[in-house]
């Protein structure tokens, strides 16, 4: 199964000089906890990613308001990513090797889709109410329960 089948297109993005308040309520707008960054709205080519409790811990630290930290000092830069034509597992391998729930998707250097782990959650539910269980089921539950339990190694 590609990601293309399973991938939320035309995902919302800000950019890195956005503030952290325009990030938040976009989250709001749209009921998701994480935002890829991208260089520009028109080039969309993505530069970072940045999650509700990113912007959380930094405003924490920095003890300002949203609207005067911008989205560039608490974002990851040179997230993972993949494309619509991947393989679900080789999908599904770089979100457990980096210890992500979501994947920026990229066609042609720009952003076009945001696969999560909700995203594969359902489009299992799906395929096991038409098809029935079997093998893919199996497969299906191993790479969420993956996925889900994926960490880094903590810095010390």
């Amino acid at each position: 199964m590609q990601i293309r089948e399973l991938m939320t297109s035309n995902p919302a993005a800000c950019v890195p000089t956005d503030s952290c308040a325009t990030a938040l309520e976009l989250m709001g707008r749209r009921a998701c906890g994480f935002l890829p960054v991208v260089d520009t709205q028109a080039i969309k080519r993505v530069v970072g990613v940045v999650t509700d409790r990113d912007i959380a811990l930094r405003l924490g630290q920095m003890d300002l308001p949203a609207s005067q930290v911008t989205v560039a000092s608490c974002m990851t830069s040179n997230p993972k990513t993949t494309t619509p034509e991947t393989e679900l597992e080789e999908a599904a391998k770089v979100m457990e090797g980096a210890a992500v729930h979501r994947l920026p998707v990229i066609a042609d250097g720009r952003l076009v889709g945001i696969l999560s782990l909700k995203d594969i959650a359902l489009a299992a539910r799906k395929q096991w109410a038409y098809s029935g269980p079997h093998v893919a089921e199996r497969q299906m539950t191993e790479i969420i329960e993956a996925i889900a339990a994926a960490q880094l190694p903590r810095k010390a």
